[in-house]
């Protein structure tokens, strides 16, 4: 109850009624956004303010407020007719349901600012760039206040949602908000539009706008064929002019006061009407439009019936047929249906949202390496696959154009076939074979990674591939060089040379090689770097002594046998490595380790003496790596983005503690919205049954009215009985919102 109180206190319907029903102590003055202090769009005395707050303060007393209102078919008629400017902000949160997650998650808002405060990311940097290029004919948003609720409103959502973080076109969403919500109302009810009923708009590939404008194409083509068959044949993009109304829904295109008209019945009945908002302004232009041969003049048609918007229509004028049409004679666009296009259209935008984003990434390459353009993209495929298939099973956020040593694995688990490692639940042999296979590929990914990336970028992979892929037999033995010249320093030494035998071993043993043959080579590859580093020093080599060790080490590994693998490696490690723990006088009492200091020509000499090795660098370990791209990959390539939402709400919405209202009407004061708190836009709300009669049918037309509603004949099972005088009080309700709908009749969405 204590978080109730102070939830409710920044409720202005309970600071309206307050005198009547004093249930909670709550704070006399104007709850809201700047429109307070900086004024609203619109005149209050022409858009009947004072009428619309006394209509909205008997449906308050009558069926509830705020948390506890029910929505009869009274409600809808009241939010076409406009909503007052003081309880805007407040019935927008609870038509799109932001009001239960201001409620489950109060005290959140406050301290994602406070943990966040001073810190900056690329997110911050273009929030930034876009704070002043917000209405900037709202007055507020030239003054340091306004400036700052808005980039606090922005900065905590890119915080809270890293993997989304800032797009353009939110500011402008967000700054129509702030103007009749206060800062942590517009941050709830963004997280709404953003996550739910505006899903992929505000993406960096604004998958979901492009998916939408496509569908309203459709739509076009459907419901105006004249129209849309003079696009075809002028050549003119509908989605030049049609796009940014999804965008920034509408706020950019229409004076304010209307685009907030927009918002009303966009909160309260979902996305279809952002479809049907734009097939009315099509509709209302069609004679002009037709006429217009060229986008801009196109755009010009369109420009001037926006700014014409708040000029009332002559009763004699030849477009008196404008009075009577709104959105609603679109009834056709529901939920259901815009579900179904969606799901028709949703690969064909992904798809080409994905083959733009890779011919653009493949142009930007600077070093192609030596591969052609098919072998580029096909390493993008396997790059970008990677990273995603590593994003989705790690829960912290990965970068999305780098990668990490774990994902860089899962680039070598597609290239190879040597690269995949066994699971931990195995012979002590099998993981310290695993652990020098974990030793390799960090070795090959701090190869790979200059010091200037925190990762593996696109550019740096194809690089580090065609080295490896592109190289003779001189420019292999060159790689490994420089893979194991640790220091730098353009030589070999023991430790180099003992890193070098253990990991080699394991890729020969990867790559099918026998076991024996393979020991053979990594014993050859050390006691013919001893001879090349003597020869270096002016030293004749003692033949004679040398193979006798090379005989004892190779003797040593073949009569151990493959279970004794690090023992062997044991082994020589204790032939390379001098101990310098000891003092002097007990190495004075031991034969002295020979030293390897070997360069880049001596290590290819000591290579070519043993014929495995010869062949590992020759072809061996260049041709381990295919790019071939399987047709299982290129079609879990497709969608990834598509898929990445879906997931991520998925996962929100099965973390979610809140529990969705009853969809039963109830006339008690305390009834929860008959909604859910968080109303699915594929959801068509136009469907509610009741217990005593079946729910209409999808193609039903849709109802003037608020969504979700009941039809009339229904009244009976959703409320309990009253009286004649009661009866009468409601029709003269009805009667009001009626004639305020005819007196405001032009500014009707």
């Amino acid at each position: 109850m204590r978080q109730l109180r102070a939830f409710l206190a920044t409720c202005e319907s309970e600071n309206m009624l307050k005198e009547e029903q004093n249930l909670v102590d709550v704070s006399t003055e104007s709850i809201g956004g700047l429109g307070i202090d900086f004024g609203y769009p619109g005149d209050a005395r022409k858009a009947k303010d004072r009428s619309k707050m006394k209509l909205w303060k008997k449906y308050f007393q009558e069926n509830g407020r705020n948390l506890t209102m029910v929505r009869l078919p009274t409600f809808g008629k009241l939010v076409r007719v406009g909503l007052p400017n003081a309880l805007r902000g407040e019935l927008w949160e609870a038509c799109s349901g932001s009001i239960y997650l201001r409620m489950t998650n109060q005290g959140v808002y406050e301290d994602v600012i406070k943990t966040y405060e001073g810190q900056t990311s690329l997110s911050t940097e273009e929030i930034e760039k876009d704070l002043h290029r917000s209405l900037p004919e709202y007055a507020a948003y030239q003054t340091p206040e306004g400036i700052d609720r808005l980039r606090r409103v922005l900065t905590a959502y890119a915080w809270r949602n890293p993997e989304l973080g800032y797009c353009q076109a939110m500011n402008i969403v967000t700054s129509a908000l702030l103007i009749y919500m206060s800062e942590e109302q517009a941050f709830w009810t963004l997280n709404v539009l953003v996550d739910r009923m505006c899903p992929g708009y505000y993406s960096t590939s604004m998958y979901g706008a492009l998916l939408d404008q496509i569908i309203f194409e459709q739509l076009v083509e459907k419901t105006m064929p004249i129209l849309w068959s003079h696009l075809k044949k002028t050549d003119i993009q509908l989605s030049v002019a049609c796009l940014p109304w999804f965008l920034s829904l509408y706020v950019n295109s229409m004076p304010l006061l209307f685009a907030f008209r927009v918002l009303d019945c966009l909160f309260m009945e979902g996305p279809r009407i952002l479809f049907q908002i734009g097939l009315a302004i099509l509709k209302l232009n069609g004679d002009d439009l037709l006429k217009a041969k060229d986008d801009g003049a196109f755009l010009g048609i369109l420009k001037h019936f926006f700014t014409s918007l708040d000029i009332p229509i002559h009763p004699n004028s030849r477009n008196e047929r404008a009075r009577k049409l709104t959105y609603r004679e679109f009834a056709i666009v529901t939920d259901d249906l815009v579900t179904d296009l969606r799901r028709k259209n949703q690969l064909k935008v992904v798809a080409g949202i994905e083959s733009y984003t890779k011919r653009s990434a493949i142009r930007h390459v600077k070093d192609t390496a030596g591969f052609d353009k098919e072998e580029v993209s096909t390493i993008y495929d396997k790059f970008f696959g990677a990273l995603y298939y590593a994003k989705q099973n790690n829960e912290k956020t990965t970068d999305l154009n780098s990668m990490d040593v774990e994902t860089f694995r899962l680039l070598l688990d597609s290239l190879t076939n040597w690269s995949k490692l066994k699971p931990h639940d195995e012979s002590a042999n099998e993981s310290y074979m695993r652990l020098l296979g974990l030793q390799f590929t960090q070795r090959l990914y701090d190869y790979m990674k200059p010091n200037v990336h925190p990762g593996i970028t696109f550019q740096d992979a194809v690089r580090g591939l065609g080295e490896i892929m592109h190289g003779d037999l001189m420019s292999q033995i060159e790689f490994f060089f420089k893979l194991y010249d640790q220091d730098k320093d353009d030589k070999l030494v023991n430790a180099d040379i003992l890193c070098m035998a253990k990991e080699i071993y394991w890729v020969l043993c990867q790559m099918q090689q026998d076991e024996f043959i393979a020991w053979d080579a990594i014993c050859n590859l050390i006691i013919r770097s001893f001879e090349q580093s003597d020869i270096l020093r002016g030293i004749h080599p003692d033949e004679i002594s040398n193979a006798e060790q090379l005989a004892e080490l190779i003797s040593y590994g073949r009569h151990d046998g493959i279970q004794n693998i690090q023992k062997r490696m044991e082994r020589v490690e204790s032939y390379l490595i001098i101990n310098n723990d000891k003092d002097e006088e007990e190495k004075e009492g031991e034969q002295r380790k020979p030293v390897i200091e070997i360069c880049l020509p001596s290590f290819r000499m000591a290579v070519l003496t043993n014929e495995c090795l010869e062949m590992f660098f020759d072809n061996g370990f260049m041709s381990s790596f295919r790019l071939v791209k399987l047709a299982s990959e290129q079609q879990k390539s497709l969608g990834r983005e598509l898929f990445e939402n879906l997931f991520n709400e998925g996962k929100k919405l099965a973390t979610s503690t809140m529990t969705a209202p009853t969809s039963t009407y109830r006339r008690s004061s305390n009834a929860s919205l008959s909604t859910s708190p968080l109303p699915s836009p594929s959801t068509s709300t136009s469907n509610v049954s009741s217990p005593a009669q079946p729910a209409t049918t999808a193609s039903a037309p849709t109802s003037a009215v608020s969504s979700p509603q009941l039809p009339q004949d229904q009244s009976s099972v959703m409320s309990l009985p009253a009286s004649n005088k009661e009866g009468e009080a409601k029709k003269d309700m009805n009667q009001e919102v009626d004639s305020l709908l005819s007196e405001l009749g032009h500014q009707d969405a």
